[in-house]
């Protein structure tokens, strides 16, 4: 698969969720752009990057859906540019908290991720209600996709994480 991460944080630059390298130090989670089959550019993908040694790893939650997006895309003959925000609610509810965080606090941080997913997942619930009082299936299916996706990713958050990096 010609997948590429280009060598730069894209406009945030606040890599908060941590796991540790393969070299021992730590990866940050970042939002970087993906280059697919050297033509399609696909912004705001999570990744875990490592700024000693420059390895980079998708956020394992997000790969499934990634692999479904650039299947989708394969065949495709005119350039793409997306942002996957926009294909994955994961991606869309980090890339709200990159925008909008701007304390220095790892208690701050904490608690605006945590507000944004809630807000997010009240919103779909929302949705998932009125495609339901509508009885459109398709909807239903679609807003319980969504609501997986935050359910995943918000296991990912500690309660007293003070992992935090400016």
């Amino acid at each position: 698969m010609g997948l590429l991460v280009l060598d730069y944080v894209i406009g945030f630059g606040v890599g908060i969720l941590f796991k540790t390298c393969n070299c021992g130090q730590s990866m940050k989670l970042e939002l970087r752009k993906l280059i697919y089959e050297r033509k399609n550019r696909i912004c705001d993908v999570p990744v875990y990057a490592c700024q000693a040694c420059k390895k980079y790893e998708l956020l394992p939650l997000i790969k499934p859906d990634l692999l479904r997006y650039l299947a989708s895309i394969n065949n495709e003959t005119e350039r793409i540019r997306v942002s996957f925000a926009d294909v994955n609610e994961a991606a869309y509810v980090l890339r709200e908290v990159f925008r909008t965080y701007d304390d220095d606090s790892s208690a701050e941080w904490q608690a605006r991720c945590m507000e944004v997913f809630d807000e997010r997942i009240n919103m779909l619930l929302d949705l998932f209600r009125y495609a339901q009082s509508l009885a459109d299936g398709d909807w239903m299916r679609q807003m319980e996709g969504r609501l997986e996706q935050l359910s995943a990713i918000k296991s990912l958050i500690p309660e007293n994480s003070s992992n935090y990096a400016r």
